[in-house]
């Protein structure tokens, strides 16, 4: 390798050598030995400026190399003194940082505090069309079909952690088209996280239940929640949950105790008259094994094989709800058989003055863009003070204190096309199931419900275009703009723009 001082070293031995040969080449006159001696001299200058030049060049490379060493060990001795918190905050004050990460956010610099604001909004086209008459609504006559639009769902979210990344929140505020576009509340809750094993929320949150209901109306295979979720879903309510992952979060559990199901105006403190509680807690309680796939909370967040999965998943989950109503304003729909007398039919009235206990299994699997899933949920409906004052209203409806059970199911598959350039892009699906009431009053009562659709994504589940057909020759009851009247014979066709952010 070349250095400085080899460098010099060889320039001095080549004038030498240079010297040498000048004095002992022979036949050389005199005459020319002067000006030999000139070149040679003049030579011997040249090579000298030379090698001062390097030795300045040697001396400043060493000084740079000196001063980036002294500069270093400065860095170093400011890292150590930066990453000491007390003297940071001391130092400079707590600055926010804002961007996109799975959501608009504002976040302190010490992680400290987050709020993350996320929107979502699904514009909906509906045909609704009656085929026969009614035979539940007065005066039993044949309805108009209804065209439409509709901001279906129009959701804005606050969430985020404050004090402690484990201490977090959610405030979620609706103004859909069932409300009439005015802005509610529909989530507020807080949440500690002791460990992945136990935490604790408190607040008004979805209630755990049927694997339907728990999952978010953003991340559907279809415009809507299959018909079972009308009937059996406990939707939200006012309590706490005590819930965890256990076995590498393989296995997920959640247990609701809340004032009532499908709800959350109740108060603890009215007049007696006007009481809106009944101090009984309602109950709910959702477990699920996630069998296999490499990401188990991650997997089935959306319904369908969007990620096209590698690896199968499979999930198995089970629910169950508990609630006795003696009281509660706000309460779970029930159905039942209507006599025969009147007309048949499914009937609705509220679960006032009703034991409820309600049982459910369910499944899916995802695999390379395919993806399957179901439930199965029986109901038991016990109308304890059937005779006595206040009546049950599902008494004074029928006449009758017996016990009965409603049941409900379906299934649904979705895949996403092989089309080239359209892989991960177009998705078809498919729903059937059914609903029924056995025994009943009026004897039993039944009904089937098929949908079938193509989803488009454009930018996963948050930009999508999706279209479905129902079927559903029996209505079980009216369902938040979703299912129009109970009875109802009905070809419903939906069209639906979602943008989520």
């Amino acid at each position: 390798m070349f250095t400085l001082d080899r460098g010099f070293r060889r320039i001095g031995w080549f004038a030498i050598l240079l010297l040498a040969l000048s004095v002992m080449t022979p036949g050389r006159a005199l005459a020319d030995t002067g000006s030999d001696v000139a070149q040679l001299q003049a030579l011997l200058e040249a090579q000298q400026a030379r090698m001062d030049a390097l030795q300045e060049q040697l001396a400043a490379s060493r000084g740079q190399d000196a001063e980036g060493a002294r500069n270093e060990a400065l860095r170093n001795q400011i890292r150590q003194i930066l990453g000491e918190q007390e003297f940071r905050e001391s130092l400079m004050p707590s600055m926010l940082q804002a961007g996109y990460d799975g959501g608009f956010f504002i976040r302190s610099s010490d992680d400290n505090f987050l709020m993350k604001f996320n929107g979502r909004m699904q514009f909906r086209w509906t045909h609704y069309a009656k085929q026969s008459r009614n035979r539940y609504l007065s005066p039993r006559l044949r309805g108009h079909d209804m065209t439409g639009f509709d901001v279906r769902r129009l959701r804005f979210h606050i969430s985020g952690h404050v004090y402690d990344p484990n201490l977090t929140y959610l405030i979620k505020l609706d103004a859909d088209s069932p409300s009439g576009y005015d802005v509610g509340i529909r989530y507020a809750y807080v949440n500690y996280r002791f460990a992945d094993e136990f935490q604790i929320r408190a607040g008004a949150f979805q209630l755990a239940s049927t694997r339907a209901g728990f999952a978010s109306s953003g991340n559907m295979q279809f415009c809507e929640y299959p018909e079972t979720a009308a009937v059996f879903d406990p939707f939200e309510g006012v309590g706490v949950r005590f819930w965890g992952q256990l076995a590498d979060k393989r296995v997920e559990y959640y247990l609701d105790i809340a004032n009532s199901f499908n709800g959350m105006r109740n108060r603890t403190i009215t007049t007696d008259e006007n009481r809106e509680l009944d101090g009984n807690p309602a109950i709910a309680f959702r477990t699920v094994w996630h069998v296999c796939g490499e990401n188990p909370t991650k997997d089935f967040v959306s319904w369908g094989d969007i990620d096209h999965l590698e690896t199968p998943a499979f999930d198995l989950g089970f629910h169950y709800l508990f609630d006795d109503n003696y009281g509660d304003t706000t309460s779970s729909r029930i159905v039942f058989a209507r006599p025969k007398l009147f007309g048949g039919g499914f009937g609705v009235t509220s679960s006032e003055g009703v034991q409820i206990n309600q049982f459910g299994f369910d499944a899916a699997f995802k695999w390379q863009g395919f993806s399957a899933s179901g439930e199965y949920i029986f109901r038991i409906i016990d109308p304890r003070r059937a005779g006595r004052t206040p009546f049950t209203p599902l008494w004074l409806l029928t006449a009758d204190d017996s016990t009965t059970v409603n049941h409900g199911a379906y299934v649904q598959m979705g895949y996403f096309l092989p089309i080239p350039g359209m892989e991960r892009k177009l998705e078809a699906v498919a729903r059937i199931g059914g609903i029924a009431v056995n025994p009943g009053p009026g004897g039993s009562e039944g009904t089937w419900f098929y949908t079938a659709g193509l989803n488009y994504y454009f930018e996963g589940n948050k930009v999508k275009l999706q279209t479905d057909l129902t079927k559903i020759p029996k209505v079980p009851l009216a369902a938040n703009s979703w299912l129009a009247n109970a009875n109802d014979n009905a070809l419903i066709w939906r069209v639906q723009l979602q943008v989520a952010f």
